[in-house]
Parts: C-alpha cells; sequence; structure tokens
C-alpha cells in the first residue's frame, strides 16, 4: 500500500519545464530610408528622391509624402513599386523648403527619417556698365524668383579678406505674378566683385545671384 503523504508530495511535485522554441526570425524588410540627390537646389531647379526598403523585393509598394518647412501636414506625391534591389525613385520641384519622407507599404507599414530639401531663390544680377569710370553711379538690377515682394536685396561687394560687405539694399517690388524685381544706383569707385544675396528665411534658403567684376576706368 503506496503511502497517502507520497502520494500527495507526487502530485505536488514540480512538472519538467519543456524548453520554448525561440520567437520566428522577422522576415521581409526591415527599415525604409529616403536620400535626396540635393539638400539645397536654386528655384526651378528639380530633386530626385531615392527610397529603398531594406530586404525588400520587387513590387512594394513606396509612398512619397511631403510637407512645407513651415506646415504640419502631410500630403502623397507619388506611389511606386520598388525595383529588385528595393529602391524605387522619384521626381520632384519643390518651390519652397520641404520635408520628404517615404512610406513602405509592408506589413507593417513602415516610415523613413524625414529630409529636408532647401530651395533657394533664383536671383537675377545685371549691371547697366560693367567698366564705369571710377566714381560713376552704376545700376544694379535684376529679378527674384518665386517673388518675395517687399523684401529687400543686399548689394554686396567682396573685400580684399574675400568677405562680403554689403554696400546698398533694395526692395523687392511686383514685376508679375511670379516673380519680383528690384532696381538701385551704386557708386563705384574702384575696381571690384559684386553680387545680390537674399537672406534666408522661413520657406526659401539664402539666394545669391552669380558674381560680377566690375572693372574702373
Amino acid at each position: 500500500m503506496i503511502p497517502l503523504l507520497a502520494v500527495a508530495g507526487a502530485a505536488l511535485a514540480p512538472v519538467a519545464a519543456t524548453s520554448a522554441a525561440p520567437p520566428p526570425k522577422p522576415t521581409g524588410p526591415q527599415a525604409v530610408t529616403l536620400k535626396p540627390s540635393a539638400a539645397t537646389i536654386t528655384f526651378s531647379q528639380t530633386v530626385t528622391s531615392k527610397a529603398s526598403v531594406k530586404g525588400a523585393k520587387a513590387g512594394v509598394g513606396v509612398t512619397l509624402q511631403r510637407r512645407p518647412s513651415t506646415s504640419q501636414t502631410w500630403s502623397d506625391v507619388e506611389t511606386k513599386t520598388t525595383d529588385n534591389k528595393g529602391d524605387a525613385s522619384f521626381t520632384t520641384r519643390p518651390r519652397v523648403n520641404t520635408l520628404y519622407r517615404a512610406l513602405a507599404r509592408t506589413t507593417p507599414e513602415q516610415t523613413s527619417a524625414e529630409a529636408l530639401v532647401q530651395v533657394a531663390p533664383l536671383v537675377g544680377f545685371r549691371v547697366s556698365d560693367s567698366t564705369p569710370r571710377a566714381g560713376q553711379r552704376v545700376r544694379f538690377a535684376g529679378t527674384v524668383r518665386p517673388r518675395h515682394n517687399g523684401r529687400r536685396v543686399s548689394i554686396q561687394r567682396r573685400t580684399s579678406t574675400g568677405a562680403w560687405t554689403t554696400v546698398r539694399r533694395a526692395t523687392l517690388r511686383a514685376a508679375t505674378t511670379t516673380y519680383s524685381k528690384y532696381a538701385v544706383r551704386v557708386r563705384v569707385r574702384s575696381t571690384g566683385t559684386y553680387r545680390v544675396r537674399l537672406a534666408a528665411h522661413a520657406d526659401h534658403a539664402e539666394g545669391l545671384s552669380r558674381e560680377r567684376v566690375l572693372t574702373t576706368s
């Protein structure tokens, strides 16, 4: 006859633990990245943004999204499918500083980090005389795209140390519905290199014209 205490002890004896199966390794895409072809472009230029979905094969849907730097609202630009390397490219023409991100239609969906593309205004610059007499007043004029009516541009001259110093300022005025214009006269006392600058602001990067050499006689 088996003692009652022995039976109770057997009932309370711990069951040997079985080793748990390791969790399955994740399969498929693990990350999505987005890389624009340039961090800063000039107004009217295009930028190509390459989205890469790690581990993906051809046919994964990727949506490019954007928002202006002054807004918190995202909008879809275009959806493409990845190639056999897991990549998809998008070409856009931003008008203002713009943040982009890529949304991969994986399971679950994955979103890339944000990438900022800054847009520098296109600043035109011409002079009425590139070989003035010393002390002559020369007309500096040009246009700025997109329009920035009411803002001021700086007429700058390069110093002997290579730095730029502002010699005059001009207010941008309406030219058309798409661009502004400026004009100002500057007394040129000696040969020098000049440019026109529009300072960076909330929705655009710094805009710089080409440089022009004025040679006095």
